[in-house]
């Protein structure tokens, strides 16, 4: 029976209290939320943090308080954003942050353009941070928004900058990326390259199509949570991101698989064994 994996994104950068109540936003917030995820399921837990403000931030204190309160209280793999999206940071600040040594690390291999400026990555800052998340045993997570991104993640493989069994999340109907229709779906499930592990996001009203036909198609991963989706169900608000793990779960055993814990998802994706020294 294959095993799939949840990967919960709890937060996001964009996403509000005010238009969802149960958004963990405080440190104490997401990690309370990772440990609930955990329990419903989630082998994985997407992460960003933010400010007193409740703005979106890639503050290295505030990911080290997270990922310490975390791993205090359960196993679950923890995967934090490297993107500059809505953040003033430096290149060599997001690169440090791989120090902090998460098991996961999300990155595009390019820039992402949006009227609100989008996510900013350089070629030199690509390949510094993979060295980075190399020497710092940090597994990528490759986000893919559109077609012009995975050609540039097959020409970093190409130069042997990619391991071969990288993990791709493809990005289904956010803002600068690829449009929320079935076509756009087919050319994922036709261009996941031999070898590399996967998953797809579907945001808004697709998640949970995206989902269905991720799993009936193999992914390794799906993803759930309140980053990328206000509603449990067409017009009714999702309470919490461990509600949105309980539907994944069950999508997956009513699909004929099972749920992937931490250490299955760490065996499939190739997540170097957690190093505290």
């Amino acid at each position: 029976m294959k095993k799939i994996g949840i990967c919960a994104a709890i937060t996001g950068s964009m996403t509000r209290k005010e238009t969802m109540p149960g958004l963990p936003v405080t440190v104490d917030e997401i990690i309370n939320c990772a440990y609930e995820c955990s329990v419903a399921g989630a082998a994985m837990i997407h992460i960003h943090v933010r400010d007193k403000n409740e703005r979106p931030s890639l503050d290295a204190s505030l990911y080290k308080e997270v990922l310490t309160g975390i791993r205090e209280k359960c196993d679950v793999l923890v995967c934090i954003s490297t993107s500059n999206h809505l953040v003033g940071i430096s290149d060599k600040e997001r690169i440090r942050l791989m120090e902090l040594k998460p098991d996961l690390a999300s990155i595009e291999v390019t820039s992402v353009k949006r009227p609100d400026g989008g996510i900013k990555n350089s070629k030199k800052f690509v390949r510094d941070i993979l060295q980075a998340m190399d020497v710092y045993g940090v597994k990528p997570e490759f986000e893919i928004f559109n077609p012009r991104m995975l050609k540039e993640l097959m020409r970093l493989s190409e130069l042997g900058l990619v391991e071969n069994n990288a993990l791709i999340q493809f990005i289904i109907g956010s803002t600068g990326g690829m449009k929320p229709d079935y076509k756009n779906i087919q050319w994922i499930l036709d261009s996941v390259p031999k070898g590399f592990t996967w998953s797809a996001a579907g945001i808004a009203g697709m998640q949970l199509p995206v989902n269905f036909i991720s799993i009936l198609n193999g992914c390794d991963v799906i993803r759930t949570g309140m980053e990328d989706n206000r509603y449990f169900l067409k017009g009714v608000p999702v309470k919490n991101n461990m509600e949105l793990v309980n539907r994944a779960a069950g999508m997956i055993q009513m699909l004929g698989c099972e749920v992937a814990n931490s250490v299955d998802m760490a065996k499939i994706l190739g997540v170097k064994e957690r190093n505290n020294d």
